[in-house]
């Protein structure tokens, strides 16, 4: 029985053990940082926002491919029926019906033709038709070549061409701007990401230098209570109390801040609650290499240059739509008739029933001022599409010159910040011995400690500053592939 009971009691013993490993497992899993791919990831998933954009990139990418339609064969069909009984003189019939069906391809050419070859079949039966009708039901099967060339307005296709630039171009302008949105998204929630992260050491370390302060006040304090002190001493750390406390309702405000910006990218309640991000890098930052050649055009900044191509292919088909129109043409048929749908197709097969003739159209606006006019317009939109785009290459350059100079300077200063913490805390831990010595006042630690707090302070917001001027790096990554 003490065996057994022993026994029992070991297995408890390992079924306690076993729940509780499964419960730190839990916890530990529960606890694990959310690393910065990892919310990177979430916003891509979860936020309309970005996910709105990126669809939007890849919608007008596609509608670009309606360019080349423009010069794709088209498949068409007709078929029409109908009756005629209006009168004529002599009456030869009541009332003709007619059939007719047609089937063909057409095409617009890039250098300006236009084509159509086509296949008619009709078929005609006349009511109470007279002697002089040899047939009075037969069918005309009819295979027909039409070509026409534009030569001065739209000559040898430019209008088409431009149309095809105008839909092209105005698509990827939307495509470079969407990816931008997103883009630049990505960077301010990875900016949020770092912020959040960051503003907990702030607390943190207001927390420390609050504690402080009032170690301060209550070191003051006793010190007066025993006459060994002034009142302005605790007047002073009084007011240094209030000013550590301000600061830490500011950080913890700024903190809460930053955690409803980081929820935003998610599209997650404005409070809900965040642990355990990636701490600051900070050794890593003050090593940062500071690239001096720009990786590639923003994507606004390529938009531009979609935009001047619209412009231009704008200024193209206005000015061929005010131009005088000179157009040649031709159509060329073979003809066959018969009352037999098969035999009318035989007779179609020789030339000597074929149809042919050649001519020209004109057409000329006789507004010319008003035709000059719309040139002109079109003109100085050019213009101001090229002006645009060259502004848009000089701020970019400009844009990078000062990123790069921010994040060099911001780098150095974490460097010298990085030594004046290192030698605040040597200072304070020197006190300290000293203080443990008796060869100093606890007064003067804690005042050494406020100079540490102030000096760790101020290199977690340059570190900060640094993590958010990196997240701009990525808006050069523009590829240069992009939507070709």
């Amino acid at each position: 029985m003490k065996k057994s009971g022993k026994k029992n009691s070991e297995s408890c013993f390992v079924l306690r053990a076993a729940v509780a490993f499964a419960l730190i497992a839990i916890a530990a899993t529960e606890a694990q940082a959310i690393s910065l791919n990892q919310y990177l990831e979430q916003v891509k998933t979860d936020s309309n926002s970005y996910k709105g954009s990126t669809t939007q990139a890849e919608g007008s990418n596609l509608e670009s491919r309606e360019a080349d339609l423009l010069f794709t064969p088209k498949l068409f069909a007709e078929f029409n029926t109908g009756s005629d009984g209006k009168p004529s003189q002599p009456k030869m019939y009541d009332r003709v019906h007619t059939d007719t069906y047609s089937l063909g391809i057409s095409q617009q050419f890039d250098f300006g033709l236009q084509g159509r070859l086509l296949y008619t079949a009709t078929r005609t039966e006349f009511d109470n038709a007279g002697s002089a009708f040899s047939m009075t039901k037969y069918w005309d099967a009819v295979p027909k070549l039409e070509l026409s060339l534009p030569v001065w307005g739209n000559g040898f296709g430019r209008t088409a061409r431009a149309n095809e630039d105008l839909i092209r171009q105005g698509n990827y302008a939307e495509q470079y701007q969407a990816s931008y949105q997103s883009t630049a998204y990505l960077a301010q929630a990875e900016a949020a990401y770092w912020k959040l992260s960051a503003w907990a050491d702030v607390v943190r370390i207001q927390e420390t230098a609050s504690k402080s302060a009032n170690e301060i006040l209550n070191y003051v304090e006793r010190k007066r209570k025993m006459n060994l002190g002034e009142n302005a001493d605790v007047v002073q750390a009084r007011a240094l109390v209030e000013a550590r406390g301000l600061e830490l309702q500011i950080a913890r405000n700024e903190q809460r801040e930053s955690l409803r910006n980081f929820n935003r990218f998610l599209n997650k309640p404005a409070t809900t609650p965040v642990d355990n991000l990636e701490p600051v890098p900070y050794a890593e930052l003050e090593k940062i290499t500071v690239p001096q050649a720009r990786p590639g055009e923003r994507y606004d900044v390529k938009a531009t240059q979609a935009q001047l191509q619209t412009a231009k292919a704008n200024a193209v088909i206005a000015k061929e739509r005010n131009r005088p129109t000179l157009d040649i043409y031709s159509n060329y048929a073979l003809n066959g008739r018969d009352d037999s749908y098969s035999e009318a197709m035989k007779n179609a097969g020789y030339t000597d029933t074929d149809t042919g003739y050649v001519g020209i159209r004109f057409n000329m606006p006789l507004n010319i001022g008003a035709a000059s006019d719309a040139k002109s317009g079109a003109d100085k939109s050019v213009k101001a599409a090229e002006y645009n785009r060259e502004y848009a290459l000089y701020a970019q350059e400009q844009d990078w010159i000062n990123l790069t100079q921010n994040l060099s300077d911001a780098r150095d200063n974490l460097v010298l910040l990085g030594r004046i913490e290192k030698a605040q805390k040597t200072k304070l831990d020197v006190e300290n011995t000293r203080l443990r010595q008796g060869r100093t006042t606890t007064y003067q630690v804690l005042l050494f400690e406020q100079d540490y707090s102030g000096a760790a302070l101020s290199r977690v917001k340059s570190a900060a500053n640094i993590l958010a001027l990196q997240t701009q790096i990525k808006l050069y990554q523009a590829s240069p592939e992009e939507g070709k």
